[in-house]
């Protein structure tokens, strides 16, 4: 990550900047806080393309790229602003309050330091350290500017003073009433109590995007809130992601990635085949690996995404084949089902090598961004703040590799299921739910996925919890992915469990190795008589955990929800009494343990 003076200021993983530090994040670093860069100040380079059609497609976008990564003794990586702009010095004798341009920059080798200036206050001593402040607004539409100090202290008609302020701290309760704002030259002083108070503060959006540049606004009618700022809903990414699979997982589509570009403007297969004859056209070793007709292929793929992207995926881990190149990002393998489970289970795929391309959308603020899956924001109607200006074409991605399991359920003992009137009865009032929900977010009404969601759902979070104490991962490093869908024609109801890591080609095996029928069956009896419990009950049992207007029945931090890397959807529509009879009711299960 680079100042916008070029210098280092820290280090983030690359996977880091496609998800909760990304373009608009505040990222807080020992000397100083920055906001990463929009993709507008982003330099990349044609090898740092991700190739991945299918998502490239569904995105509309012209291409996925990694953060640029700074090679050695040169310029690079991602650059950022100092944000918060308004800097406080912590001597007690002084407590300035001031723009960043007041204090005095000292760069350092891989950061930069900023210390107070006031020789005044620190006679005979070492200028001490500023930090930034601690207070930052933002409004649901995704802006974000500097806490409106001058207008606080002064009021909302500020007059022509700009003395200097303080920041004083009477340490009598560590709240924010403890803060006194105070301005040294008209002796006007305001305490910070009222800060978070939505109704009183009556702050105004002045529609900054500080990631697209110091001066980028745009008007804005929302009322901003008050945030600290290391809160952990200053930021929510907006992500979408594809699995690699055949076609597009064979090695041809990375091998040609360094020479895309050049061989972007070659219309036919005929001007290819003679521009590489005559040396028109560099390709490298590739004719040594690759006939020409499999790069034209590779350069004009015709990925067929009309029927979703998860569709697709699901068709793959349905119908396996062998791979032709052992270099291929897609090999499954079918599995026996535990004989335990032949009525529920249908299918057990084991996944040894997969890829994954995950990319950054967009982003929220002060409320996430519900999954999207596959659809839209216009059919959503939600309108998040973007990572980018519209002259960027393309969005940040990355490349994972790891393994999974995928596991199918038994269509028609799960048609039966959901015809249990106990199992429809619950749908309806889950449904009720799901739009209370939604009303009170201020969202728009959304169908209900279905108790078969609930269900896939609630057993993925169980198979990843159980998997984390037997595979060697933890649970954060395990992913789920529902495919869900209770169309007549062909419906979906399955789950992979798979795990994916950007520093690391391919994977352990320890997840892949559970797939063996004696090793799954096991840990997913297991799982069941484990969920049956909670240490939490009768509280957990009654759904009542999660308070008015929530999404889950039976399910809590002791006994289903995930790190929120590991969950796709939020950790919402959870429900322990779906999979096994619990403490609360006995109607619903899916499974007989």
């Amino acid at each position: 990550m680079n100042g916008t003076t070029h210098q280092k200021v820290g280090k983030l993983r690359p996977s880091q900047v496609v998800t909760q530090h990304g373009p608009g994040a505040v990222v807080d670093l020992p000397d100083l806080s920055v906001i990463v860069a929009g993709t507008d100040h982003w330099f990349v380079r044609p090898d740092d393309r991700v190739p991945e059609p299918r998502l490239e497609r569904f995105l509309r976008v012209s291409g996925l790229y990694r953060p640029p990564q700074p090679a050695p003794a040169a310029f690079g990586g991602v650059p950022g602003y100092v944000f918060p702009g308004w800097l406080v010095c912590p001597h007690a004798r002084c407590r300035l309050l001031a723009p960043v341009g007041e204090f005095q920059r000292v760069a350092r080798w891989g950061s930069i330091e900023y210390r107070c200036a006031r020789q005044d206050k620190h006679p005979g001593t070492r200028q001490p350290q500023a930090f930034p402040a601690r207070f930052m607004v933002a409004c649901p539409r995704g802006h974000l500017d500097d806490f409106p100090w001058w207008e606080w202290v002064h009021g909302a008609d500020a007059g022509p003073c700009r003395g200097p302020l303080e920041l004083r701290d009477l340490g009598q309760t560590g709240g924010p009433g403890d803060l006194l704002v105070v301005c040294t030259s008209c002796d006007q002083k305001k305490s910070l109590a009222l800060a978070f108070d939505r109704q009183r503060a009556t702050l105004v959006c002045s529609g900054r995007r500080p990631w697209l540049g110091p001066v980028d606004h745009e008007l804005c009618a929302e009322q901003p809130r008050t945030l600290l700022r290391g809160a952990s809903n200053a930021y929510f990414p907006i992500v979408a992601s594809a699995l690699s699979i055949p076609p597009w997982s064979d090695p041809v589509h990375t091998d040609i990635n360094p020479y895309r570009e050049a061989l972007a403007q070659v219309d036919t297969i005929e001007k290819l085949e003679a521009g590489i004859e005559q040396g028109f056209y560099d390709v490298g070793d590739l004719l040594d690996r690759y006939t020409v007709e499999q790069i034209w292929s590779a350069l004009h793929p015709e990925p067929e995404t009309d029927r979703g992207l998860k569709r697709d995926e699901w068709a793959s881990f349905l119908h396996p084949e062998r791979p032709s190149d052992p270099r291929a990002e897609f090999e499954v393998s079918r599995r026996q089902v535990p004989p335990r489970f032949i009525e529920e289970i249908a299918d057990v795929v084991a996944a040894t090598r997969l890829r994954e391309v995950r990319a950054l959308r967009a982003f929220t603020r002060i409320d996430s961004g519900m999954d999207l899956g596959e659809r839209d924001f216009e059919d959503l109607e939600i309108k998040p703040a973007w990572v980018g200006t519209s002259e960027v074409p393309w969005l940040p991605g990355i490349d994972l590799r790891g393994e999974g399991i995928f596991v199918r359920l038994d269509e028609p003992t799960l048609r039966q299921w959901e015809q249990v009137p106990a199992v429809v009865a619950e749908g309806a009032v889950r449904k009720v739910a799901h739009q209370d929900w939604l009303a009170l977010r201020d969202r728009q009404p959304q169908p209900f996925p279905g108790m078969r969601f609930v269900l896939l759902h609630t057993l993925s979070h169980i198979l990843i919890r159980q998997l984390a104490l037997d595979c060697g991962y933890s649970a954060s490093a395990l992913r789920e992915r529902i495919y869900c869908d209770v169309g007549d024609d062909d419906p979906m109801a399955g789950l992979l469990i798979y795990t994916a890591t950007s520093d690391s080609e391919g994977s352990l095996g320890g997840l892949v190795d559970q797939a063996r029928p004696d090793r799954l069956g096991a840990l997913l009896l297991d799982g069941l008589r484990a969920c049956s419990f909670c240490a939490s009950d009768p509280l957990c049992s009654s759904g009542d955990v999660g308070g008015a207007a929530h999404l889950n029945g039976a399910a809590c931090h002791a006994c289903l929800l995930l790190a929120e890397t590991s969950c796709e959807n939020g950790n919402h529509l959870l429900d322990r009494s779906v999979l096994t009879a619990t403490a609360g009711r006995d109607d619903l299960a899916f499974f007989s343990v």
